[in-house]
């Protein structure tokens, strides 16, 4: 019996120009595997897919890495790489995320976010 769940995350940073990066994940809870789409700003997206964790420590964490597919024609405003890896947001507690995006191919446009801040939204509030 499958166990697939959809997953919808806003991230948000708090660098110049506040990006604001939405993940629609599907994730497969038999293997850990996670397909989706992960769109910049509403317009620029790129598929993605990766895997779900589980990060030991003192207080055990759950993560989702991720990676870009690249499209096989990319034109220069449009995603050629993604990666990205997020600490899931809890009831009590915001995620935090890094994740690298890059547009074009021959001079490749690089947006790198390190204080990410991830917040689960409910599908039927998705705009």
């Amino acid at each position: 019996m499958s166990q697939l769940f959809t997953a919808v995350y806003d991230i948000s940073s708090a660098i110049e120009g506040h990006p604001n990066l939405r993940l629609n994940l599907v994730v497969d809870g038999c293997n850990d595997t996670v397909v989706g789409n992960a769109q910049l700003d509403g317009e620029r997206g790129i598929a993605v897919r990766g895997h779900h964790v589980q990060i030991d420590g003192e207080q055990p964490m759950q993560a989702i890495l991720l990676a870009g597919t690249t499209p096989v024609f990319v034109t220069e405003g449009q995603p050629s790489a993604f990666q990205l890896l997020m600490v899931l947001p809890t009831a009590w507690k915001a995620g935090q995320v890094c994740y690298k995006m890059s547009f074009g191919q021959r001079q490749a446009r690089v947006l790198e976010i390190r204080d990410g801040v991830a917040h689960a939204v409910l599908p039927a509030l998705m705009h």
